[in-house]
């Protein structure tokens, strides 16, 4: 099971729209996470479940977010 921090991170993509799909038990990925701009959206992402530090991974996501174009989140 992935750390908190990592949830509340997928937690914040789901919210935006983003696409989440668990990736099966013989993956190193958790999960692979997809911009809802679709093919001409951001590249997906690969979302470790156990990294050395969660608190980067967790960064790592946030920071997808804040450069995608497509997400529901408001940027005023």
């Amino acid at each position: 099971m992935p750390a908190k921090e990592i949830l509340a991170a997928i937690g914040e993509l789901e919210a935006a729209g983003w696409r989440v799909q668990i990736t099966g038990g013989r993956a190193h990925a958790y999960a692979r996470v997809y911009c809802p701009g679709g093919t001409d959206g951001c590249p997906p992402l690969s979302v470790y479940g156990t990294p050395r530090v969660p608190e980067h991974e967790a960064a790592k996501i946030r920071r997808a977010l804040e450069r995608c174009e497509h997400s529901g989140k408001d940027t005023t």
